[in-house]
């Protein structure tokens, strides 16, 4: 562990005032961070739209910090577009819970102030509860707009009453930002349902590395998923003052000289519950965790990249525009393990829950070669060239194999014979039945083991074609049992490509985390 004790010590090093003393950068851990990952958020239009029945998605964002935060909030589709943002005050050691429902079905965003100022907080009443012994710590309270730059380190706009002052009436509304409760149009919710369903009614087929058409003699779920309950993520960003930026196009965002969009403050920690309560179903699940640091000098730039900084979480989005444009966030992991299991006698399956982003294009290279256009794309391709590859063991360390020329059995590649191999996870977030994969075991009278999945590029091997992207991570797993009960919970990060290069397992050739 010499290394990565070595990579804590220079990211404590690099902090500023505002951030946790404890950070550890570039490992994936449950610390106060800059930005809010929620991976995977579910809900389901045709229950929700009637009732409260059906799935739906919680998470929760709290500032865990004396200071008040500005967070800006992006609703992203399962094919990573940017369909909605708005921004929320958080004053010192608050916390909003939202449900996707609500923004989804009945337009109402979360909104704290009344109107006069940030520094009004609508849960807490016209002044702080102070009956705790940290209250009046707050330092919320008698702190003016225009030093509010100063306490958080950041560059004054010129117009600090128009940047900070998230009243609703300052602002303009748009298609794609609200700024109080309740005001999203029902014509626009419309749209919103349209772009989160068009990964179910796009025309949809696979191609292989050629650019040719592959047909499998079972469509896989990619093709036959029409209906059910959509899917998208959202991210949560501290930053330095309420905009109207969108992550994907607005520069302004990753400006570190004007000040209004990201800023280095890792004071957030997050959660997320899933209810289904048509069949009384929940989960629940920390959120990603993403550390920010000026210093990030360690990580490895992008073979790709036009500016040649480190790669950072959301490098696609800045990338070739220089040094002043960055983000400073740690990239995610590159392999993960969990446990499957499935067990028709006891009604046990498992849900493998994916979300992946990449380094260089704004849409990752198997899906439509990282050329989806807009928010409505009229058709959706999954390219099969070797976007991952994994394994799965049973309980006595067999391993599966999928035919000659299949070892390690890719998701793709170059040759399709004997068995083409669908890529099972083209989206950008997606939940996906373990038994779509090649498992150990016969799952019709049961099959226990495990899954290592390795993304580009700690699957590496010299051999993969051109172009591909090197990705960044989450994988999850979902569990049910006896019709009644279900779990969920992250899976174990194997390897960090992005955070140090020897973190490949090419032919698995598998290596500690820590070497």
């Amino acid at each position: 562990m010499k290394r990565f004790l070595t990579l804590a010590v220079v990211g404590v090093m690099a902090l500023g005032l505002g951030s946790t003393a404890y950070a550890n950068l570039c490992s994936y851990d449950v610390v106060p961070a800059a930005t809010l990952l929620f991976p995977f958020v579910v809900y389901d239009y045709e229950a929700g739209d009637v009732g409260n029945d059906g799935q739906t998605t919680l998470f929760a964002i709290t500032n865990v910090s004396s200071e008040a935060q500005i967070v800006h909030i992006t609703v992203w589709t399962d094919f990573s577009v940017a369909i909605l943002d708005f921004n929320l005050t958080l004053t010192g050691y608050d916390v909003q819970t939202i449900n996707i429902r609500d923004i989804l079905r009945d337009g109402v965003l979360p909104h704290e102030g009344n109107g006069a100022n940030i520094w009004e907080d609508d849960n807490a009443g016209d002044t702080p509860f102070d009956d705790g012994p940290y209250s009046t710590f707050n330092q919320l309270w008698g702190t003016t707009l225009d030093s509010y730059f100063a306490l958080n380190g950041l560059p004054d706009p010129q117009d600090t009453e128009t940047y900070l002052n998230c009243d609703p009436a300052v602002w303009e509304s748009s298609p794609n930002n609200y700024m109080a409760a309740g005001d999203i149009p029902a014509g626009t919710l419309a749209l919103f349902e349209g772009y989160l369903k068009r990964s179910q009614d796009a025309d949809k087929w696979y191609e292989d590395c050629a650019g040719d058409p592959i047909e499998f003699d079972i469509d896989p779920w990619f093709l036959t998923r029409v209906s059910g309950p959509v899917w998208l993520y959202v991210t949560a960003d501290v930053v330095g003052a309420c905009n109207k930026d969108l992550p994907d196009g607005d520069i302004n965002y990753w400006n570190q000289a004007v000040g209004e969009g990201v800023v280095q403050n890792n004071v957030l920690i997050g959660d997320v519950l899933y209810l289904d309560s048509g069949n009384n179903y929940s989960e629940a699940d920390n959120a990603v965790h993403i550390e920010a640091s000026d210093g990030f000098f360690f990580t490895p730039s992008s073979p790709w990249s036009q500016d040649g900084k480190g790669i950072t979480f959301y490098h696609r989005y800045h990338d070739g525009l220089g040094g002043t444009y960055n983000d400073f966030r740690e990239p995610l992991p590159t392999a993960w393990a969990f446990r499957y299991l499935v067990a028709p006698s006891a009604s046990a399956k498992t849900w493998i829950r994916a979300w992946k982003g990449g380094t260089v294009n704004a849409t990752v290279m198997d899906l439509n070669d990282g050329a989806v256009g807009g928010q409505n794309p009229a058709d959706l391709w999954a390219n099969s060239c070797i976007p991952y590859t994994y394994y799965a063991w049973d309980e006595d360390e067999q391993v599966n194999s999928v035919g000659p020329g299949f070892v390690p059995p890719w998701s793709g590649g170059p040759t399709v014979e004997p068995i083409p191999v669908p890529n099972l996870l083209p989206l950008e977030t997606q939940e996906v039945d373990a038994e779509e994969f090649f498992l150990v075991g016969d799952p019709a009278s049961g099959a226990f083991g495990w899954m290592l999945f390795i993304w580009p590029l700690s699957n590496w091997d010299g051999t993969n074609p051109d172009p591909y992207d090197n990705y960044q991570t989450w994988m999850g797993v979902k569990y049910a049992a006896f019709g009644q009960y279900t779990a969920g919970l992250s899976g174990a990060v194997m390897a960090n490509w992005n955070c140090a290069p020897n973190q490949f397992l090419p032919l698995l050739g598998l290596m500690s985390y820590s070497e």
